[in-house]
């Protein structure tokens, strides 16, 4: 099992009218990730964020994970690289009304995901045919924390990784 825990830094740029976007004192999120296996748990706390226009405000995680494929034969036990990696992509968004902001102050609820890199059928991995079976490399995960206002604008990206 291998658990990352990362202290998020605020990164804001914004091109807003009359808002500066930034966290309170104590008020950025502190995110943790798990991995087991292919299956990924984790979750951001909340955050106090200021100096917000009066746009909805979505904020969450998106997350990817990938691995390359190896197909292995019914018969004779030999292994070939799969033709084809598996992926899979997650997004934990919520979303604060513009009406609930107040005085350019909102507090962004805890966040949690959970998501799990599938293995391929042997066709999705490029395998000889349908009689062979398939298992995952490594995997690479990656998942960002985001703010944005509005939407799709981009007011923070933080990314941790494994």
């Amino acid at each position: 099992m291998k658990r990352l825990t990362a202290v998020l830094v605020s990164c804001l740029s914004v091109s807003l009218f009359a808002a500066s976007p930034h966290y309170k004192k104590n008020g950025q999120p502190l995110c943790t990730a798990e991995q087991t296996g292919n299956t990924f748990v984790g979750g951001c706390t909340a955050g106090l964020v200021a100096g917000l226009g009066n746009e909805d405000l979505t904020f969450g995680v998106i997350a990817t994970a990938s691995a390359g494929t190896f197909c292995h034969s019914p018969g004779s036990g030999n292994v070939a690289p799969g033709q084809n990696p598996a992926e899979a992509q997650f997004a934990s968004l919520q979303t604060i009304p513009g009406s609930a902001i107040k005085n350019g102050n909102a507090t962004l609820s805890p966040v949690s995901f959970s998501f799990e890199l599938a293995v391929p059928t042997p066709e999705q991995a490029g395998c000889a045919n349908s009689n062979w079976s398939v298992s995952l490399g490594p995997v690479e995960w990656s998942a960002t924390y985001v703010v944005y206002q509005p939407f799709p604008e981009l007011l923070e990206k933080l990314s941790f990784d494994f």
